[in-house]
């Protein structure tokens, strides 16, 4: 087993490493990892809530979930306000025509809002998890990836 602190070779079964001293416990590794891809609980317990991405100027976080379901449903609101204009519109105009917004015109603006709003919320999820996915596989890599054997002091 090799430290991950200075890169020295350790027996299995050791809980120190013999060169600087460094815990080799699984557990500990972990943790420094998970502090390395800064997703200790502290940035998770934040009191602006979904807002925080939108005031996090080092865009370090991405759009939450959260956010993405505030979104759709301003969208679903969006598109019920301009129905009901279309609807309000065809029975200023005349009732032949605003019986035929109501019925069909009015439903078909809004369906086709709400689902190009919800394709459009979903491929903004999908690049953002991919990009999430990138960089935890970029950590995974690190962690595996050994050093080479030119690099390590060996204390024999």
């Amino acid at each position: 087993m090799f430290c991950t602190n200075c890169g020295a070779s350790n027996n299995n079964g050791g809980d120190l490493c013999v060169n600087c001293g460094e815990s080799l416990r699984s557990s500990q590794i972990e943790d420094k990892l998970s502090r390395l891809r800064g997703l200790d609980g502290a940035s998770s317990s934040n009191k602006f809530g979904f807002l925080h991405p939108l005031v996090d100027f080092s865009f370090h976080r991405p759009v939450t979930v959260k956010m993405m379901k505030f979104l759709y449903l301003l969208s679903i609101l969006c598109a019920s306000l301009m129905a009901l204009f279309f609807v309000l519109l065809g029975f200023q105009t005349s009732w032949w025509l605003g019986l035929f917004a109501l019925l069909i015109w009015a439903p078909a603006v809004f369906l086709l809002i709400v689902i190009f709003s919800r394709m459009f919320l979903e491929i903004i999820l999908v690049v953002f998890r991919t990009a999430d996915h990138k960089v935890d596989a970029r950590v995974a890599n690190v962690k595996e990836k050994p050093e080479p054997r030119e690099g390590i002091q060996w204390n024999v």
